[in-house]
């Protein structure tokens, strides 16, 4: 009849093939959505009111002003002037937003931590267990 220890080598290496890779996967994906995909950038937004309207103004990395008409309503406590910091997307600065942004991947991101440390323990485990 085998014993813990004997059982455990083959359980082992199935965690440490299964998890590692498949974390390390994930924790590649979400670099990759951070750095390429959703990268969020921040500036100062000035809330203006002309002829035009009124709502927020802000200059994005190579300088060029964007315009984000807003109605009274949407900025009924904020006064000509104020600034906030707002969230725009480089590539399109047409779809930004006020709120702090979530990171991309976030799930994939957790997911893959847990799935690396789980086949990192395996895997030293793995070492380790042929000692006793």
């Amino acid at each position: 009849m085998p014993t813990a220890l004997d059982m455990a080598g083959p359980i082992l290496e199935v965690l440490t093939w299964l998890c590692l890779p498949a974390g390390l996967g994930l924790l590649f994906y979400t670099g990759f959505l951070r750095r390429f995909v959703h990268p969020w950038d921040m500036a100062e937004a000035v809330v203006y009111s002309d002829s035009t309207g009124v709502g927020f103004r802000w200059f994005d990395r190579k300088h060029q002003v964007h315009n984000a008409p807003m109605s009274p309503y949407d900025i009924k406590d904020m006064a000509a002037g104020d600034t906030l910091p707002i969230y725009y997307h480089p590539k399109r600065p047409t779809q930004w937003q006020t709120s702090r942004p979530e990171e991309a991947g976030r799930t994939a991101s957790v997911l893959g931590r847990c799935l690396t440390a789980i086949g990192a323990v395996a895997l030293l485990a793995g070492f380790v267990l042929p000692m006793f």
